[in-house]
């Protein structure tokens, strides 16, 4: 798969005090492009006023693309590097792309939006920033992601997204890209595209599915539910009739108690893809990151329907 890295707008809000320091800037953040298109990303992402950026007072990009006291060869890489603008143009995924151009999903940075940030966070890829700010010198962002969810809650969390404003930045997630950019690699939302290539025998409620769609590539959680969902189909595909059953294979499965279902009956009960109510008592245990599907066999239909994957649901002992 193709992927490109995201130029951060708000790292042009600060001018450099002269012009050296503004050819010195970008200096080290063309060094940076070259070092990411070096890990396999294919080229920019950029806004609609990128080129008319001022790096300092009276000095625009456009000048030193111009300027012949800067490296030829660092002008040329920008003329020739491959860039996409508006940030959210080509997107396939239309789940990506509906949330991308949502403006009740915002992403903030000390409480400034950020539509780069934003769109790196969903592609799950880099964001490139000039180094004109102690705070780009990081490797790592935190921001603020407030949303609104499919049951029209409100969901505020703090969201980390890959960062480089130097080359060693770039090299320190070398190894994160090429997993990245190997096609078997899923993300939440990917999974959720593909739920009925991957597991034909499953079905899924919307409702109690989204903390799968938010997993992010390589995590740990991920790899496991795959791995559940994986037996869960398998075994739905065999399942003909009678009771439902797991047995023989090694994960921890079983039925709520009867005080945790009468206090928290609400939170595991989901609509599913009939239309039709169902309370998701029986679930397997996640324990290495204390996560819980939920399931529920469709004896008349022989059919297994996924109603909730994510943190551990209250009970009647644990009910935090």
């Amino acid at each position: 798969m193709d992927l490109e890295m995201v130029f951060n707008e708000l790292s042009a809000r600060t001018l450099a005090p002269d012009i050296s320091t503004a050819r010195q800037w970008m200096s080290e953040l063309i060094r940076t492009m070259v070092a990411a298109k070096g890990c396999g990303l294919k080229g920019i992402r950029i806004q609609a006023d990128f080129h008319a950026m001022i790096l300092a007072e009276s000095y625009p990009l456009s000048r030193w693309r111009n300027d012949p006291e800067v490296n030829k060869d660092e002008r040329t890489f920008l003329r020739t590097l491959a860039t996409k603008t508006p940030l959210s143009v080509d997107i396939p995924d239309i789940e990506i792309k509906i949330k991308v151009e949502d403006p009740g999903c915002e992403l903030s940075l000390q409480g400034i939006q950020s539509e780069s940030f934003k769109v790196a966070y969903y592609f799950e890829t880099l964001v490139i920033s000039l180094h004109s700010e102690l705070l780009w010198n990081a490797s790592r962002i935190n921001l603020d992601l407030i949303q609104i969810d499919e049951n029209g809650e409100l969901i505020e969390e703090s969201v980390e997204v890959l960062h480089a404003s130097q080359k060693n930045h770039v090299l320190e997630h070398a190894d994160w890209i090429q997993k990245r950019l190997q096609p078997d690699r899923l993300n939440g939302m990917e999974l959720w595209n593909r739920r009925d290539e991957l597991f034909p025998s499953l079905q899924f409620c919307n409702a109690g599915t989204k903390q799968l769609r938010r997993l992010r590539t390589g995590e740990k959680k991920l790899e496991l539910v795959l791995e559940v969902l994986s037996v869960l189909d398998k075994c739905a595909k065999n399942w003909q009739a009678g009771y439902f059953s797991l047995e023989g294979y090694p994960f921890e499965e079983s039925a709520e108690s009867q005080p945790t279902l009468n206090q928290y009956w609400r939170e595991r009960t989901f609509v599913c893809p009939d239309g039709e109510e169902r309370l998701f008592e029986r679930h397997v245990k996640l324990k290495e990151c204390n996560w819980r599907i939920h399931f529920f066999p469709e004896v008349k239909t022989t059919k297994l329907i996924i109603g909730y994957v994510g943190i551990h649901l209250p009970t009647d002992k644990y009910p935090t």
